[in-house]
Parts: C-alpha cells; sequence; structure tokens
C-alpha cells in the first residue's frame, strides 16, 4: 500500500496544521436499520449526523450537522471504508449510497468489499442548515435571451437569496470546497476508520481531489469518474467544440459544427418566435428563441445521452427554419430556472478558475461554436453572491503517489478527456480510460468491462484497458 510521496507531504504539511479536528469526535444520534437489496443480500444501514465547524478558520462561528450513513453486509462488516461523493454540487451522498446498496446487493458488495459512506454535503438534502431554495429567476419569455438580458434578473434574485440566509446568521462563505474536504476527515475519523477510498462522480472527483490534497494520509486510493481537477471548475468553450465535432463524426454527420454555426448565425440576425404548447400547462404558448438562447439549451443537452441523440435532427429542422422541437424546452428552461441550492453556486465560485484559464475562456467565447454556454449563468455570479475566492493554491494540481482511477466519457464537454490527461501529470500512479459514446452520465456498474477495471484496480491489479466502447447512441435521423 503506498504512501504519499514526500513532495506532498511537504506541501501539505501547512494546511493540514491548520486543520482543527472534528468539533464533535463521533457519529451522533446513531440508529441502525436493515436494508434488503433487490436481490436479497441484507445490508445494516448506520445514519446519523457528524457535527462540525460551519467555518474552520477565521474566529469562532457556529455548527453544521452533516448526515451520514453507512451501508455494511449483515454478514461481513468492514475495516474498509468507501466514500461515495455526490456531484451537483448539491446531489445527495446519502441517496446515491442507498440506491446503489438496493439496486447493487451482492454484485456490488463483491465488487466494492468493504463498507459504503454517504454524506449529504454540507448545505445539501438531510444536512442542517439546507441552502436548497426554489426562488425562479422569473425570466421573461417574450424577448430574446442573452447574458445581458438575462443576468440583471438572475444577480437580483441570486443577491436576495443570499441576503436571506445571511439574515439567518448562515455563514455563506463557508460553503466551499476546502471546508468539505475537512468535513470528509471527520466523518471518516467519526467512523473511525484508518484509511478510506473516495470515490467521486464530476464535483464529486473535485471534492475527492481536495480531500486527497488536505489530508494524504487518510486516503488509499481514488476513483474518480467526470475528472473535475483543482482548476477545471469553468470550462473551456474549445472542449465543447472538440466534443461536437466528435459527435458529429459519431452520428456520420460531419459538417455538424457547420451547420450549428448556421443556425446560431440566423437567430444572431433575426430571433425565431415561435406558437407552443407549455410542456407544463399544456396551455399555447409564444417563446422567442434567440442565438444565445440556443447555445444555451444545446450546451445543456450535452450532459444528457438521450438529449444528444436527438441533435443532428433538431439542426438540420432548425436549418429549414422549424423550431417546433427545441421551443418548448427553451420556454421551460426560461420559466422553470431559479436558484435551486445557494450551496451550488458558493461551491463553484469559491473554487473559481486562475487567470490564464479565466482568460483562455474569453478568448475561445467568441469563435465556439456555443459561446460560453457551457459556464453559464454559475461563472458570472460571483458579485451577487459575495463568493469569497479560494485562491490560486488551492487551484494548482494536487500532487500524490496514491493509486488513482479515472473514468471519462469521449462525449462529455463539462469534464472532458483532456481534463483526466491533465491530472495524470502529477499522479504517476494514475490510469485514464476513456468510456466510448459516454457524455457526463453513464451507468458505471451497467457495464461489464467497466466493472473488471473496477476490480482490477480497487484490488490493486495491473489494468491493461485504455478504452471501453458503450453501445452507440441511436442517433435520430
Amino acid at each position: 500500500m503506498r504512501q504519499p510521496g514526500r513532495l506532498a507531504c511537504a506541501v501539505l504539511a501547512g494546511a493540514a496544521a491548520v486543520y482543527a479536528g472534528p468539533a464533535n469526535g463521533q457519529v451522533r444520534d446513531a440508529q441502525d436499520r436493515p436494508l434488503v437489496a433487490a436481490d436479497g443480500t441484507a445490508f445494516v444501514v448506520t445514519s446519523g449526523i457528524v457535527r462540525v465547524p460551519e467555518e474552520r478558520a477565521g474566529g469562532p462561528s457556529g455548527a453544521t450537522d452533516l448526515a451520514v450513513v453507512r451501508v455494511r453486509r449483515a454478514d461481513a462488516p468492514s475495516r474498509t471504508a468507501h466514500v461515495i461523493l455526490a456531484g451537483g454540487p448539491g446531489d445527495s451522498g446519502i441517496n446515491l449510497v442507498l440506491g446503489m446498496a438496493r439496486q447493487g446487493g451482492a454484485a456490488l458488495a463483491d465488487l466494492i468489499a468493504g463498507d459504503y459512506i454517504g454524506i449529504d454535503q454540507r448545505g445539501t438534502g438531510q444536512s442542517s442548515p439546507n441552502l436548497a431554495s426554489n426562488v425562479l429567476y422569473d425570466l421573461p419569455l417574450d424577448s430574446a435571451g442573452s447574458p445581458a438580458t438575462l443576468l440583471p434578473s438572475m444577480e437580483r434574485t441570486s443577491r436576495a437569496v443570499a441576503d436571506g440566509f445571511t439574515a439567518r446568521g448562515i455563514r455563506l462563505k463557508a460553503y466551499n470546497t476546502r471546508e468539505s474536504a475537512d468535513d470528509i476527515e471527520d466523518v471518516r475519523r467519526a467512523f473511525g476508520y484508518d484509511r478510506i477510498v473516495l470515490w467521486g462522480r464530476s464535483y464529486g472527483s473535485h471534492l475527492a481531489l481536495a480531500t486527497l490534497r488536505r489530508h494524504p494520509a487518510a486516503v488509499e486510493r481514488l476513483v474518480l469518474i467526470g475528472p473535475e481537477g483543482p482548476d477545471h471548475t469553468w470550462k473551456l468553450p474549445s472542449q465543447v467544440d472538440v466534443v461536437l465535432q466528435r459527435l458529429a463524426d459519431k452520428a456520420q454527420v460531419p459538417h455538424l459544427p457547420a451547420q450549428m454555426r448556421q443556425v446560431v448565425d440566423q437567430l444572431a440576425r433575426t430571433p425565431a418566435v415561435v406558437e407552443t404548447t407549455h410542456p407544463v400547462t399544456r396551455q399555447p404558448a409564444t417563446v422567442t428563441i434567440s442565438a444565445f438562447d440556443l447555445q444555451w439549451i444545446t450546451a445543456q443537452a450535452l450532459g444528457d445521452p438521450r438529449a444528444i441523440a436527438t441533435l443532428p435532427a433538431a439542426y438540420r429542422e432548425m436549418t429549414a427554419g422549424d423550431f417546433q422541437r427545441i421551443a418548448p424546452l427553451v420556454l421551460l428552461r426560461k420559466a422553470r430556472l431559479g436558484v435551486e441550492s445557494a450551496m451550488k453556486h458558493m461551491m463553484d465560485l469559491s473554487s473559481g478558475a486562475t487567470a490564464d484559464r479565466l482568460a483562455r475562456i474569453e478568448r475561445e467565447t467568441s469563435t465556439a461554436v456555443l459561446g460560453n454556454a457551457i459556464n453559464f449563468p454559475g461563472m458570472y455570479l460571483r458579485e451577487a453572491w459575495g463568493s469569497p475566492d479560494l485562491g490560486d493554491d488551492f487551484r494548482q494540481p494536487v500532487t500524490s503517489d496514491v493509486p488513482v482511477l479515472i473514468l471519462v466519457g469521449d462525449l462529455d464537454p463539462r469534464t472532458p478527456v483532456e481534463n483526466g490527461l491533465e491530472l495524470l501529470k502529477t499522479l504517476p500512479n494514475g490510469r485514464l480510460v476513456v468510456i466510448e459514446n459516454a457524455s457526463h452520465q453513464f451507468d458505471v456498474f451497467g457495464s461489464a468491462p467497466i466493472r473488471a477495471v473496477l476490480g482490477q484496480f480497487l484490488k490493486g491489479a495491473a489494468i491493461d484497458t485504455e478504452r471501453i466502447a458503450l453501445p452507440a447512441l441511436p442517433f435520430q435521423r
């Protein structure tokens, strides 16, 4: 079992020295209950609370109660723990772990030898306080969307929600990945495990890497799915273009990016006004679709393989002036989009980006097919939320010789293959496996070849696979 390299330990010594430890070194209100998986496998679920400081630096602060669960085989408790970190930011780690146990049963337990721990990260789910918000942005439907027309309402709403949380005594600046990384360490200590295996998907991988940086001795190995490194929070428009061309080639429509530019340019000159049916109320509605509206809805669609499969047909229709397929989606996004979670905004905004990356994003925005829609509105709301910045030290590469497995879809523009390649430069015991025909969301346990690679990695065996092909997407013609 490898230990972190001397260089990593030296670099991290300062960070570890300021860590104050848990406010309460145990799982409070712990309760055990049975869970029976779909295949009849019996598990025991321990649920409880781990109390941690709301903010570890900057003087006295209140406390945050992290809701946690541990799932273990009823007949085989373990001293090995796998901590499953949800993405989002803001998804529920508890729901994720319980769902894995129910659906995976004995097969999953045999693959992941040990206990599973799920955490509702600070500000989410059953943890307290919960920073969810159902306040909508109230975006206009009858005007062409653009950052200039949409951001004022978004900024105004964000400030109001932030002020509301502050009035309740909540320190929003405490909701950042550095604090969450120390939360993971507190949970490990509370359950009494010597070392942990960290699993992280998307933002969860960002948090896993931050935890490895701050607590290297506690981490045995990492599984990163859809890798988001320390300086990968804001996406590169050029990498979206790479995925669009890859998508076009797989769909056998090599001219798709040019066709997309054609439709975007057409809407930039004359937005489309479309009569449609509201997808929720089923009432007649009129929506105006601008170039940015289309770029924005397309960027969102790239995370879902079902939506990706419709893009060639949708752009072919729009080239002919038919916007009926896309109109309800634009309408629904404008009508239903809101804050969702203050935690999500604070986590992303505080992680931020280096000046070099921000400058690159700005340069690429003017030439990319979708502009900077991939980062909208998140990266534009920092002042509205009053978010601090964790600084470039936080965004430096993580250096460690801990074993790391990286799984990434070749059609993923949010956490692209390039992210994984960059991470490997300072993770010498890392292995990257590209999942062909996969976007940002893909079933890790539903593919026998992926399960085989996971099994090899978790057992410390050599991995000789660099690519795994999932079934081709069923592109609409």
